[in-house]
Formats: structure tokens, C-alpha cells, sequence
């Protein structure tokens, strides 16, 4: 018997986010940028406001009004901000943010909550004061529920001290970034030194003392990037099929669009092309071998979703 209704709970499956020591944070404007560097990063726990995600964190910095505005955030002006690179200090934990939980409602052929939030994985990190960040983000969310805006909740200070280093806008940042993203997109083999040199060249401690922890950080933050990715690609290919299934979804009240597949002979070979790129692709080796078994689960759930459809579709 099939359960009517399923939570998406977006921490479920991510096995190394209790792992990250390095996240990024991608500022809307100069401004925010040199606060940031002089008093440390500012945030509401459980806002998100960070990620593991260097290709995210750059798209912000590249085009924050187009950011601001799909996150409902009023106007963001001024010059380009920086990547900002954080430690994560010992009295302050790494877990989604709030409102990132989806609901899928098979008797409605209904997805509510935050579809698009959670499909969006690792971009929508916030610290917390304690380590069980599950139990802070769905406390906070109650909260705000009950009518207390996050905006009037207390801030909460990163020390400059843990913001290790930067990297400045500029169109050799904009080619290696992209390099990144097209071969994690494409799920082949990194050139990793090339890629960590690249960075490295790139990146600008805050004091000179943190260059030490430069290359520790950049290879965290290529292992993130490659996570981030594979996570959000499976989570947006499963809505997607639900949608070929006549599933509509909503962000929170609001009804939302998912990237249309052509039919359902489509989304099979797309699937199909994924699990043959996963057997035969060296991406997922060393630390990112638990994403060959995260692929391998998700594409089984979906052929079973199809496969629960096609037999409900045939005549009695």
C-alpha cells in the first residue's frame, strides 16, 4: 500500500554535511563585502545564507538582483561582491536552512512546502548554535509560523577571525568557476590540480596567516561544489518526472513552473543515460564514492514512481 503523503526532508541522504569544515558565502555588493572583512559575516540562525557551492556562491556575487528577486528579497545595488571563504567555528553548526522541506501528496498529485528550495540542496545552508540542526531549523520554522518574522529574530556574528579569505570578482574567477561546473555537470573526471592551482592563484587570505589554510579549503570547497551539484541534479530530475505525472507544485502558497521534460519515453532515457554515466564515470571515487550509491537510490525511486504510474493507468 502506497503511502499518501511523503516529507522530503532535505538533510535525508546528504551523509557528509556534518563533515564540512569550509562553506562559502557569496556577497550581494561591495559593501557588504569590505563589513564583512572588518566586523565579520552577520546572519539569523537558520536563514539561509551559505553553501558548499562555489558555482552558487559565484552566480550571487555575478548577479545578486536576479538572486535577491527569486528569493523574494528586495533590490540588491552596488558594485560585485566577493566569494567569501568561512571556517566553521566550534561553537556553531552547518545544517539547511529552514522551510526547505517538500511534501508530496499522491492523492492530490500535490508538491507543497519548498519544492524549489529543497531541490536547490546545498545552496541553502545556515548555521545554528547547536548540533542538532535539525532540531534548530524545525524549531525556528515553528516560530516563524507562529507569526515571529525572521527579520526581527536576534542576529548572530561569524568573527572575522573565521572568515579565512576571498575570492574578488574577475573574468579568469568567472573561466575557472565554469570549468568547474561544466565537468561536475558533465560527471567526469576532475583535473583537480589544475583546478586547486587555479583557486589557489586566486585566492586572498584575509591575513597572511590563513594562507596556510588555502589549499585544505579549496579542495573542501571542489568536494562540496561536486556534491552540491549531483544532489540538486537528482532532486530536480525526480520533480520533474513527478510533473510529467500531472503533479503541480507550490512554493509555499505560490504555484511554480518545473523545467518541463518532453514525456515520460524521455525521462526514462534521461535516467537511463545518468545510471549508464554513473557505471562507467570515475568522478565517484575516494570521498565522493557515497554519491554512486545516492545516484544509484534516486534513480531507483524514480522508476518505481513511473512504474507505479503505468500500472495505474492501465484499464481495470
Amino acid at each position: 500500500m502506497s503511502i499518501p503523503r511523503l516529507e522530503f526532508i532535505s538533510s535525508y541522504g546528504d551523509q557528509t554535511l556534518n563533515r564540512v569544515r569550509f562553506v562559502v558565502h557569496g556577497s550581494s555588493n561591495a559593501t557588504e563585502s569590505v563589513s564583512i572583512l572588518d566586523e565579520g559575516l552577520r546572519f539569523v540562525e537558520g536563514r539561509p545564507t551559505l553553501s558548499t557551492n562555489i558555482v552558487h556562491a559565484h552566480d550571487w556575487t555575478v548577479n545578486p538582483q536576479k538572486q535577491a528577486q527569486s528569493q523574494g528579497m528586495g533590490a540588491v545595488l552596488g558594485e560585485p561582491g566577493d566569494v567569501m571563504v568561512c571556517a566553521i567555528p566550534p561553537n556553531l553548526h552547518l545544517g539547511y536552512g529552514i522551510f526547505t522541506t517538500a511534501y508530496v501528496d499522491r492523492m492530490l498529485k500535490r508538491v507543497s512546502g519548498a519544492p524549489l528550495r529543497y531541490a536547490a540542496g546545498r545552496k541553502q545552508l545556515s548555521f545554528y548554535k547547536t548540533a542538532d540542526t535539525e532540531a534548530s531549523r524545525v524549531h525556528v520554522e515553528s516560530e516563524v509560523a507562529n507569526g515571529y518574522l525572521i527579520d526581527q529574530m536576534p542576529q548572530l556574528l561569524l568573527e572575522p577571525k573565521y572568515v579565512i579569505g576571498r575570492f574578488a570578482p574577475s573574468p579568469v574567477f568567472d573561466s575557472v568557476v565554469t570549468q568547474l561546473d561544466v565537468a561536475v555537470r558533465s560527471m567526469q573526471p576532475l583535473e583537480y590540480e589544475r583546478l586547486e592551482t587555479s583557486l589557489h592563484e586566486l585566492f586572498r587570505p584575509t591575513i597572511a596567516a590563513n594562507a596556510a589554510y588555502a589549499a585544505s579549503a579549496i579542495h573542501d570547497i571542489i568536494m562540496g561544489t561536486v556534491e552540491s551539484v549531483v544532489i540538486s541534479r537528482l532532486r530536480m530530475m525526480r520533480w520533474q518526472g513527478l510533473a510529467l505525472l500531472g503533479f503541480t507544485f507550490f512554493e509555499g502558497k505560490q504555484p511554480v513552473k518545473i523545467a518541463p521534460v518532453k514525456d515520460l519515453a524521455e525521462q526514462q532515457r534521461r535516467m537511463d543515460e545518468l545510471g549508464r554515466t554513473l557505471a562507467s564515470s570515475a568522478l565517484f571515487t575516494a570521498e565522493l564514492g557515497w554519491l554512486k550509491d545516492y545516484v544509484a537510490h534516486e534513480l531507483e525511486l524514480m522508476r518505481l514512481e513511473l512504474e507505479a504510474a503505468e500500472l495505474e493507468s492501465m484499464p481495470d
